[in-house]
């Protein structure tokens, strides 16, 4: 089988994952808008595309769909899941199936404001949050919120645009002269969790799971983590993914305050930090490959063994002209 994988950027470590041997698929393809993505050159075969959000971006991609044979598409940027999810019915039509979750789940997740609001409607736990100054002043006065607090896009990426605020004038600022709606959280002062999580396909149930104690994020993404098993903590995730249309690959953010976990975030797509997961012996891959065979995959919820250190380090590429 061959899978084609959008804006693979420095996602290097995923091609090579997808590319062992085991892991049920024949060739890679790769595409990305600048040529200086170093994942692309880890491909079997990789393409210079337009811009998303150019009026012909889909028709490339369907058309190296076909001029590749390709049996599946992975997005892994959060504009691109949307519409991928948005438009997949064109690529079942060539008999490509997009791994992604359903448009609604991938609209929920994008909107941080809108996934609080899903969390507490199904009474699970999140960090208080709102979404403008004024009712922060509210809650602040009701004594439902303080500072310092936690600001972030509601539509953002990674960490950029996020940043822990203390001061009520500096706050007040930010929200006014955003160019962006922000959401407003309770910082979480305590410790930091990752889950990578597979749901099938085929059955739409939890199949794997992996949780991991972060203990130094960069630019957004996990560089240091330890493996990490709680029961509870598992149970929750559970609860949570069974109150959205997820299937493949899911990334979670989890913090624990004061002995009480938090559902933060859900991106329905790869984590940065899937790699401790993968080299834990969790590998997606083979997951979705199963299902592309038409193959329910077996339920290997926490596979994996606890204290296992990944260290994430800086590597490079050189390419001629």
């Amino acid at each position: 089988m061959n899978i084609l994988i959008l804006s693979c950027g420095t996602r290097n470590l995923l091609v090579r994952y997808f590319k062992e041997p085991d892991s049920g698929f024949k060739r890679v393809v790769g595409t990305d808008c600048s040529p200086y993505a170093p994942a692309l050159y880890e491909t079997d075969a990789h393409y210079l595309v337009p811009r998303m959000t150019e009026p012909d971006y889909l028709d490339t991609i369907l058309d190296i769909c076909h001029k590749e044979s390709i049996h599946a598409v992975l997005p892994l940027q959060e504009d691109e899941l949307t519409l991928i999810a948005s438009h997949r019915h064109l690529f079942a039509d060539m008999g490509v199936t997009p791994v992604v979750s359903a448009l609604s789940a991938v609209e929920l997740c994008r909107d941080k404001y809108a996934f609080y609001e899903h969390l507490m409607k199904h009474n699970l736990p999140a960090l208080t949050s709102c979404d403008s100054f004024q009712r922060f002043v509210k809650e602040r006065k009701a004594g439902h919120m303080n500072l310092p607090v936690f600001l972030k896009p509601t539509r953002g990426c990674g960490s950029i645009g996020t940043q822990k605020v203390e001061h009520l004038e500096l706050l007040e600022a930010l929200c006014k002269y955003a160019d962006e709606n922000y959401i407003i959280q309770d910082y979480a002062q305590g410790e930091e969790f990752g889950a990578d999580m597979y749901v099938d396909m085929l059955t739409r149930k939890p199949v794997s799971l992996f949780v991991k104690k972060k203990l130094r994020m960069r630019a957004g993404e996990t560089e240091k983590s330890v493996s990490y098993k709680d029961n509870t903590l598992f149970q929750l995730i559970l609860n949570t993914a069974a109150t959205l249309e997820l299937s493949g690959p899911i990334d979670m953010d989890i913090f624990r305050v004061n002995g009480t976990y938090y559902i933060s975030e859900i991106n329905p797509r790869f984590g940065g930090g899937y790699p401790h997961a993968h080299c834990c012996g969790i590998h997606f891959p083979e997951l979705i490959a199963n299902n592309l065979a038409g193959i329910e995959n077996a339920d290997a919820m926490g596979s994996y063994e606890d204290g296992i250190c990944m260290l994430k380090y800086t590597d490079l590429m050189m390419l001629e002209k």
